[in-house]
């Protein structure tokens, strides 16, 4: 077998979500114990998790994507061209199952998402990330791919839990 090959077969390939089982799926891995290590969820980051894989299915500006192995999704990202409809994206959310990290999966979804939104005549991915010190590996992973800290809204999530915005212009 190939080093090509090989690389194939341990890389999970990156989906679109196309039916509601998929979404379904898609969900219960962002809501699961082993994607955020964080699972202090706002009444709202649940509601989303659960509305916007399915709504991918019926609106083309919404985006959700995920890599699977043996049936188990290991990593997911949802993202949508923001309400204007004028060239700017957002990403909502990405996560990578612990097990798998350190493993470009992460990499991955970020880089297929800036190739879609490029081709697209995307100008811009706004995003945002929790202050707290769980949420550092997302911030890395930001501000590796160019993405720049806009401001810092304390005490945004919960008290003594605040939101880092991020734009990166493209």
């Amino acid at each position: 077998m190939s080093e090509q090959s090989r690389r194939d077969q341990s890389t999970p390939q990156l989906s679109p979500v196309n039916s509601a089982a998929e979404a379904s799926k898609v969900s219960a891995f962002l809501l699961g114990v082993d994607c955020f290590d964080d699972q202090r969820f706002t009444p709202g980051e649940r509601e989303q998790l659960l509305a916007l894989p399915q709504r991918s299915l019926q609106d083309k500006h919404i985006l959700c994507w995920y890599t699977e192995l043996q049936g188990e999704v290991v990593s997911a990202v949802i993202f949508n061209e923001n309400e204007h409809r004028s060239g700017g994206y957002r990403l909502e959310y990405f996560g990578v199952h612990r097990t798998y990290r350190r493993r470009r999966l992460g990499q991955r979804l970020i880089e297929a998402m800036l190739q879609y939104c490029v081709a697209h005549n995307g100008r811009y991915i706004e995003t945002f990330t929790c202050d707290l010190p769980a949420y550092g590996g997302a911030r890395k992973l930001f501000e590796r791919y160019g993405f720049v800290l806009l401001c810092h809204l304390p005490d945004y999530y919960y008290p003594g839990e605040g939101k880092l915005l991020y734009m990166k212009r493209i």
